[in-house]
């Protein structure tokens, strides 16, 4: 074991160039993007963008590979067989750390390298804006007052912004019974249901919803996250409203590889996706697309997910989803 250590650790060296001053090696060939969805989604979208603009930077190609399937399965089975080298990549978000505990049982977070931490998508607690509901005490006394029937329409049980609204009715003191939880097979598709009647609440993105609020259609309560965010310094997080959810629950994005590729090495990417994120082109992405800037290296990003993984499990459990 202390050989294969020392023998990645000489690779990476030599990866990375041996003289100061001289051109790095790394990359010297394509490097392989391997994503968990198919092609058009929001993560797909994005490993395109930060996919070219790497590829400008780095002046070699960035190979995107859609290998949607298993829930993720067939992403996996690449990454954790594929070389340590740097070569082959893969696109991660908080869904990952759920399947690892429920169809990904094989995996877990130390199946991998967690390379870099790219952005965030905070989830919002939002209203019909003809609700009469105006913040999250006033959603909290609604439902305590129409027990069981309030309808909530949002994605599958399970789902991260299922387990959000299960977070808030923790800390609001309420049971889940309290409120209908109506599945869609999509956070988009909740939050037309609600446009269509179908419903009072959902929990939700901003980008799903910032025209429906411009709008005059939709209202948004709070945040799920720790501060208030630049994109809405009008509304409150959860947290400053009395209710004590996780400020760490949001939905996320990275990049992760094989396990063991050498430290340097990961160093060195995440360096290289930092100075694409950092880019106009990808600034300008990231401000289109209603998105939370959120870059982690490795070793803050590996924290951050085993603190997610302990997290998500408990949740999980609680919800009966586990055992």
């Amino acid at each position: 074991m202390k050989t294969t250590r020392v023998l990645l650790a000489l690779a990476g060296a030599a990866l990375l160039g041996g003289t100061a001053g001289a051109k790095a090696a790394y990359p010297d060939r394509p490097i392989h993007y391997v994503l968990h969805v198919s092609p058009g989604g929001a993560t797909d979208v994005m490993a395109r963008k930060i996919g070219s603009v790497l590829q400008k930077m780095l002046h070699e190609p960035v190979v995107v590979e859609n290998r949607p399937g298993g829930r993720g399965a067939s992403e996996m089975a690449v990454l954790t067989t594929a070389r340590p080298d740097g070569y082959t990549v893969g696109a991660v978000t908080s869904s990952h750390i759920a399947e690892f505990h429920q169809t990904l049982r094989r995996y877990n977070i130390g199946s991998i390298s967690w390379i870099a931490r790219m952005v965030s998508e905070p989830y919002l607690f939002v209203v019909r804006a003809d609700s009469g509901i105006t913040s999250m005490k006033g959603l909290a006394a609604a439902l305590r007052k129409d027990a069981g029937k309030m309808v909530v329409s949002g994605f599958i049980r399970g789902s991260g912004a299922n387990i959000a609204w299960e977070m808030f009715m923790k800390a609001a003191g309420l049971p889940s019974t309290d409120a209908r939880w109506v599945p869609y097979n999509s956070v988009g598709r909740g939050v037309t249901a609600i446009l269509g009647g179908h419903g009072v609440a959902t929990v939700a993105y901003y980008g799903l919803v910032k025209d429906q609020v411009a709008a005059g259609k939709l209202r948004i309560l709070g945040v799920m996250a720790p501060k208030r965010l630049a994109l809405l310094p009008n509304v409150p997080t959860v947290i400053e409203q009395g209710f004590a959810v996780p400020p760490e629950w949001d939905q996320w994005r990275g990049i992760i590889g094989p396990k063991n590729i050498p430290p340097a090495l990961q160093a060195k990417f995440a360096a290289d996706v930092k100075a694409a994120l950092d880019s106009p082109e990808m600034q300008s992405f990231i401000k289109h697309d209603s998105l939370v800037y959120d870059y982690a290296g490795p070793a803050a990003f590996t924290a951050f997910a085993k603190r997610q993984d302990v997290l998500t499990a408990a949740w999980l459990k609680k919800l009966g989803f586990t055992k």
